[in-house]
């Protein structure tokens, strides 16, 4: 058994705000957390246990063991060591972990998701393994990940947090839950306004923590805003953090979703983006709402934006307010397709919603969750119009609602036609009954299998049971992931040559990653829409 450290410094130091112009877990089907896939989703629950952990004063150690993963094994022939020293099997070691887990985006998506839990952090760590070798396979075991502990929140080494920190973190979270009483009877824009006002009375922007060696730590932080001291001040990061944490904790009346952003402008930054119940997503800077910024005046509060690149780089012009956000590499694909798309226009509280129309057939401009900008929108429409399914209420589609396997076969199977079923081992009581036996009749599903018709629907399972559907159409070449099982290497493929779906990065398509009722429609509408 051999062991090996490798170190990391993770260049995520957002401290930059646009300077004056002359953990609360979060909601488990928001999280960032809910894009990986595989080993990085195992470590990242490995973390989030120990987060939570600490701040809940039952453990002080940042020293943490990930529980042994069959997918971190191989055979030296996989290796290419056939009959390689121990030190040569390090090497490559190194290399097979380093692309099967990345650590930056596991790190980066636990603090995004636990804005207090990691309220101790450094965004320095590193990674130490054993290895076993067995026969002819090796496996990586004992991974252990060491996350250093900020200076101001150390207690006795750099991998410990201190006791009297956990409790001050515990405070502030009371004083949070505090602001969110405050504001419990008001408007969700009344206590989205509110919050915002409320963190920039208690903290002005720390221009000190900018000063060159200023170490990462409290002016990052939320606890510095809600600690109740008025000479603790914060950077971006601790604003936008302070606010994700009261959205968190907030019950709200709307379907209503706080997310923080990492990216640029005019250098590194942290800010916020709002989806509202209309669905459409709003930028919120809450650094920037505060005095003598230059958004001062609410023009960074639930603002519109408009982009030119696709949807990465957005601008917000008004008057003399002019400011320009870039997302980071690391958000592309974090909360669905792509970059979180940002509306065109400022949120409008109050505004009329359109009418309902007849509940027994719902227009898609009906269903107030769905924005006509949003990327399922012309799929939603389609959908609805060919009687593929309907919302799921006479005014909501719930494009965000995860989709069960039962509900994307009957999506298949009106979108056929409604084929008959000679094979019925179902009684026909459920709606999902001749659609899976369809499948059963067309093979996807072997006869006498057992179906499980709550069972989450997956990317993976998704586009093989649209391949499937198609009659299993050959595809021109492989796609080049990672990630994808052997068994959906043909439907993954077929998929992406017919622009059903893209993977999620140029080297994983997260098969494993549960689809929305907005993702299985846009498939099914680009796979039929280019066979038409």
């Amino acid at each position: 058994m051999k062991k090996r450290w490798t170190a990391a410094l993770l260049a995520l130091l957002l401290t930059a705000a646009l300077l004056p112009s002359t953990a609360h877990a979060a909601p488990a089907d928001h999280a960032a957390g809910n894009s990986l896939t595989g080993v990085n989703r195992a470590v990242y629950e490995a973390l989030e246990e120990a987060a939570i952990l600490i701040s809940s004063g039952r453990r002080t150690s940042t020293a943490i063991q990930i529980p042994n993963q069959p997918a971190l094994c191989w055979t030296l022939d996989e290796l290419g060591l056939s009959g390689a020293r121990n030190e040569d099997v390090l090497k490559t070691l190194d290399q097979k972990l380093s692309d099967a887990l990345n650590f930056e985006l596991v790190y980066v998506c636990l603090s995004l998701d636990h804005p207090l839990e990691m309220f101790w952090k450094s965004n320095q760590f590193t990674l130490g393994y054993s290895f076993l070798r067995s026969g002819n396979q090796v496996s990586v075991a004992d991974l252990t990940a060491q996350l250093q502990v900020a200076q101001d929140c150390r207690g006795g080494s750099d991998m410990n947090v201190d006791p009297k920190s956990i409790e001050a973190a515990a405070q502030a979270a009371d004083s949070a839950k505090a602001i969110v009483e405050k504001y419990r009877d008001r408007s969700d824009y009344e206590k989205l306004a509110g919050y915002c006002q409320e963190i920039c009375q208690l903290v002005s922007y720390d221009l000190e923590a900018l000063t060159a060696g200023t170490p990462y730590g409290a002016p990052w932080q939320l606890v510095s805003v809600f600690d109740g001291d008025p000479n603790t001040n914060v950077v971006c990061e601790g604003y936008s953090k302070a606010f994700q944490y009261l959205c968190d904790l907030t019950d709200f009346d709307g379907d209503v979703v706080c997310r923080t952003i990492s990216g640029n402008m005019n250098g590194n930054h942290m800010w916020n983006v709002v989806q509202m119940e209309d669905g459409r997503n709003y930028l919120v800077d809450v650094t920037n709402c505060d005095d003598k910024m230059v958004g001062e005046d609410g023009e960074l509060f639930l603002s519109g934006a408009s982009s030119t690149d696709g949807g990465r780089t957005y601008t917000v012009s008004k008057g003399s307010c002019r400011a320009v956000y870039t997302y980071s590499d690391l958000m592309e694909g974090l909360y669905g397709d792509g970059w979180l798309q940002i509306s065109p226009g400022d949120y409008e509280p109050g505004a009329a919603q359109p009418s309902p129309a007849p509940s027994d057939s719902p227009a898609p401009a009906a269903f107030t969750d769905v924005a006509p900008d949003a990327y399922y929108a012309q799929a939603v429409a389609w959908a609805v119009e060919q009687g593929i399914t309907n919302g799921t209420s006479s005014t909501t589609f719930s494009p965000g609602k995860e989709c069960s396997e039962a509900e994307v076969l009957t999506f298949l199977w009106r979108a056929a036609g409604k084929p008959d079923s000679g094979y019925g081992p179902q009684d026909g009581a459920n709606f999902w009954d001749s659609a899976v036996g369809w499948f059963y009749d067309i093979g996807m599903i072997p006869q006498g299998a057992a179906f499980d018709p709550s069972r989450p629907c997956t990317r993976a399972t998704a586009v093989n049971s649209i391949w499937w559907a198609f009659r299993l159409p050959e595809p021109a070449g492989a796609a080049g992931f990672d990630d994808v099982p052997r068994d959906y290497a043909k439907p993954v493929a077929w998929a992406v040559e017919q622009g059903v779906t893209n993977g999620t990065s140029d080297t994983a398509f997260s098969p494993d990653k549960v689809c929305t009722r907005g993702e299985i429609v846009t498939f099914l509408y680009r796979a039929y829409h280019g066979r038409s």
